[in-house]
């Protein structure tokens, strides 16, 4: 049989007419009036797909496909060597880069009945975790969280290609060394008999899976959620959007949390459709970060990449680039994070940026963050936008420490200076103190001549003079001051800083800002 597609661009066919669709329908080439598809899998960040369809001579197969640009390209048949052990039809999964294939099957050289196994989307490599995520029960539809370091899994009593029973949720971490802790069975209230295809959502704390064992049930496996939250699962909730009277489990989303995949019967065949989640179970956003660290040359070079979220002043992630320097790392929705990238070399410049994603209208989408650390050489020009100062003042904020003692790691570790630059872009000076921003003050004397009568009652004039009083919010010099002193103390020698500060209007509110920089000069 010949298989071929229709592809009419990425236009979404509506099923409600809603500003946010309740329920859309995905588009060709995804969905086809010449196949049945189902069970959908969507990697974290959009652009693969996996799902079931009968459009072939084997019957049910994996079938995927990919996005070039904001269009799917035409699906195409995995190969043999992965539909051949596809034997839990229910059981496969993406990790979250969208490049490993998880299938539960009962390929030879596994460690109980059905495994969980790892592959490419060409089935030519196979690995499987063994224990203790395998054991000699039955093991399968594996999930994971974006940085891959924790795995949800079900195991189960029975399992034939088509169904499972008995089943319970597992959650195991992963080592520093790459070995995978003892799993733990999640509690009672998620596991109650036959708990199955667990999906943990991008926000690594929103919890979907099906069974059916709780009520209320509408009939078959229904899907539930739960969120952990202080170490603890709250008390699973009926997705009442999707839930049906015939059986509801393959569910999965894209990092922004904002759609629920699932198949059910279209207008012709079985088709994929979009739910749009309620706001009471809706998990977090997730903004994708990737790009390479690389030297002038291109190549990668070997780094330390740390995130640490400032509202609750906690490092969430931990991580080195692969060997070509890529990486690839996921940021929560609420957070205002520092990511870090700091050389293994004491004497190559580092990276830090700052990702503020608490507004209620944040920009989820993929941010490409190529950096390029080099050998620090005099006229380099560092950006310290993470150094800031306690409101309307010249006191820096104990934020700035981080960024300032990066600073000093990298003076005590070669023999330069620093030129220390604050600027202020958006100077306002007014006559009175309008606003709190005006906490400086100039102070001019005026010379006036003013008419006066003498002792004898005759009228004269005289010269007298009175303070003009200025405000505005010119505290550069005091900033660059307050760095230099910590610089000092933190053990530089103060004859190799220096300071150049500006200020000038800025119009545009939006636009008013104070840069912070320290400009490398030869010598100490």
């Amino acid at each position: 049989m010949k298989h071929y597609f229709l592809t009419v661009g990425l236009l979404l066919c509506f099923v409600s007419a809603y500003p946010q669709a309740k329920v859309r329908r995905m588009a060709e080439p995804i969905n086809h009036p010449s196949m049945n598809v189902s069970a959908p899998f969507i990697s974290l960040d959009g652009n693969t797909i996996v799902y079931i369809t009968d459009y072939s001579d084997e019957g049910n197969v994996l079938y995927a496909s990919t996005k070039q640009g904001v269009d799917w390209k035409d699906p195409y048949m995995l190969p043999k060597t992965i539909n051949n052990r596809l034997n839990f039809f229910k059981g496969f999964t993406l990790m979250p880069d969208g490049k490993t294939l998880c299938l539960t099957s009962l390929k030879s050289n596994g460690v109980g009945n059905f495994d969980i196994w790892f592959t490419n989307l060409q089935g030519t490599n196979y690995t499987n975790p063994g224990s203790p995520i395998n054991s000699k029960s039955n093991d399968g539809s594996p999930t994971f969280t974006p940085d891959g370091m924790t795995m949800y899994f079900m195991r189960c009593d029975k399992m034939t290609q088509q169904n499972a029973d008995g089943c319970k949720i597992f959650m195991a971490k992963k080592k520093i060394t790459g070995q995978w802790e003892e799993p733990i069975e999640l509690p009672a209230s998620i596991n109650t008999g036959n708990s199955q295809t667990p999906r943990i959502m991008a926000d690594g704390v929103t919890l979907i899976f099906s069974t059916n064992k709780i009520s209320p049930n509408k009939g078959g496996m229904d899907l539930f959620v739960s969120k952990l939250q202080d170490e603890v699962w709250s008390e699973p909730k009926p997705l009442d959007f999707v839930n049906t009277e015939k059986d509801d489990q393959l569910v999965s989303a894209i990092s922004t949390g904002r759609y629920l995949l699932k198949d059910a019967p279209g207008t012709r065949r079985n088709e994929i459709y979009e739910y749009l989640m309620p706001e009471d179970i809706r998990p977090h956003g997730v903004k994708k970060v990737e790009g390479k660290i690389t030297d002038v040359n291109g190549a990668g070079i070997a780094s330390y990449i740390s995130v640490t979220d400032l509202t609750i002043n906690k490092r969430v992630y931990s991580g080195r680039p692969s060997l070509d320097g890529s990486y690839l790392l996921y940021l929560n929705e609420g957070g205002f994070y520092e990511l870090a990238i700091d050389p293994e070399q004491s004497n190559i410049t580092y990276f830090a940026k700052l990702f503020d994603l608490t507004s209620t209208n944040v920009n989820l989408n993929t941010e490409k963050l190529n950096v390029t650390l080099k050998q620090i050489a005099p006229d380099d020009e560092i950006s310290l936008d993470q150094v800031k100062f306690r409101p309307y003042s010249h006191v820096l904020d104990q934020t700035s420490e981080k960024e300032l003692g990066r600073l000093v790691r990298l003076a005590k570790n070669n023999p330069v200076g620093f030129e220390i630059k604050v600027m202020l872009e958006g100077y306002v000076e007014d006559s009175v103190r309008s606003s709190p921003d005006l906490t400086e003050m100039i102070v001019d004397s005026v010379l006036a001549q003013i008419e006066d009568i003498d002792t004898l009652g005759q009228l004269y004039t005289r010269d007298s003079t009175y303070a003009v009083y200025t405000y505005h919010n010119d505290r550069t010099a005091k900033q660059a001051e307050s760095i230099i002193t910590f610089l000092v103390n933190a053990g530089l020698d103060p004859n190799s800083l220096t300071s150049f500060v500006n200020a000038r209007p800025e119009a545009v509110l939006e636009n008013r800002k104070i840069l912070v920089k320290a400009v490398v000069r030869a010598g100490k």
